[in-house]
């Protein structure tokens, strides 16, 4: 297939689909190619959930972003059949001067959001078979939610193509270029032309955004799952969400929702890895312990049978926060590279701002401080 369309997007993951979606919806005529199909298991957005939070302790910059990605969230699952958002509140702990509640505290300064400060005692009570270490604090956001990580990429890609959106799957890009004020793309299965191009490729930034390169890295990720021993961890027995900084590790998890039991994850951490294509998908010895030893101390009433195990990349940049910004060296070409494992709840925000600076160049959402201008210094 080829053809000229207003926008390519190359990269039909999380961010693409919901770019694709953005543009289609405002009658733009746009084609997003991808390797794989909307929610598939080869990238980063795919382990059935993902978390999504306001009191954002990474930076309060992000804040206003994600009040926007909430409603653009609850929007989308309006409009679906399945159950895309799910409010639950999350439960966050860690040391008082730690990145997790110090960060906490600074965004619901800033901002002005609710937070309710817990002691040990609260938390046992409040939400048995959860227990804090000596000294550790915990907070609670209340906006805290469960997304359902592969139908909300299959949704954004539905409804994209609902509005006249092309999703070619099957199709790698093999290289792009901006050609006398067109930008051209090739891939496997045939050449495309556009006014506009965004990429946003996930772990393949490195190959399909070489100025990245030296920003950005990829890191293999474990998400495991455990038996629950009993009904203390079920979602619908009221157990939250959670997140908890504990020396090296920042764990975070997900109470019981079917019969693969409690799924747990270290935020922090992981395995280099070079490229995609070399991910390793057998468990790791060393971090099926560390998940274990997090459940001993925080969530000792689960059990320890490991029931399922998958792996996912992290595209690492060079200071945790995103790269949102026009290609350098090019007119019309938009990226988003570099999400750094905690980018799939700002995937609709993401996909609305890269719409945004492909048809008029500019977005009133606030990215100053997620440009590529940070890494490359005074010009």
């Amino acid at each position: 297939m080829s053809g000229h369309f207003d926008c390519i997007v190359i990269g039909a993951g999380a961010v693409g689909t919901a770019a694709a979606y953005h543009l289609a919806t405002r009658g733009h005529k746009v084609v997003a190619l991808d390797p794989h199909p909307p929610g598939h298991d080869k990238g980063s957005s795919h382990g059935d959930t993902r978390i999504i939070r306001l009191v954002y302790f990474e930076h309060p910059d992000y804040v206003p972003l994600l009040k926007r990605a909430f409603t653009l969230w609850q929007e989308l699952d309006d409009r679906s059949e399945t159950a895309l958002f799910t409010q639950t509140g999350i439960l966050q702990s860690g040391p008082r001067e730690g990145k997790v509640i110090a960060g906490m505290r600074q965004a619901a300064e800033t901002h002005g959001l609710l937070i309710e400060p817990l002691t040990a005692t609260d938390v046992s009570d409040t939400y048995p078979g959860f227990h804090l270490r000596d000294g550790d604090e915990a907070l609670f956001d209340p906006n805290g939610g469960i997304l359902a990580v592969e139908d909300c990429v299959r949704s954004h890609a539905e409804f994209a193509t609902a509005a006249g959106a092309s999703i070619n799957v099957g199709e790698r890009a093999i290289q792009w270029q901006e050609k006398d004020g067109q930008v051209q793309v090739v891939t496997e299965a045939g050449n495309y032309t556009a006014d506009r191009l965004i990429v946003s490729p996930g772990a393949w930034a490195p190959g399909l955004l070489p100025a990245t390169r030296r920003y950005v890295h990829l890191l293999r990720k474990s998400l495991f799952w455990f038996d629950a021993s009993d009904d203390t961890y079920d979602l619908n027995k009221g157990s939250p969400i959670f997140l908890f900084e504990h020396g090296p590790h920042a764990f975070y998890g997900f109470p019981v929702i079917d019969d693969k039991g409690i799924k747990v994850a270290d935020h922090h951490n992981g395995l280099p890895l070079a490229v995609p294509e070399q991910l390793d998908r057998h468990v790791d010895p060393n971090e099926l312990e560390a998940a274990s030893l997090f459940l001993r101390h925080h969530l000792p009433r689960a059990g320890h049978q490991l029931n399922h195990h998958t792996t996912c990349m992290y595209t690492m940049s060079g200071d945790g926060h995103f790269i949102v910004d026009r290609y350098p060296g090019t007119d019309h070409v938009y990226f988003a590279a570099g999400l750094s494992g905690h980018g799939f709840k700002f995937a609709t925000i993401l996909g609305e701002v890269l719409a945004d600076l492909a048809i008029d160049g500019r977005t009133d959402h606030p990215i100053d401080f997620l440009s590529i201008s940070r890494f490359l210094g005074p010009s």
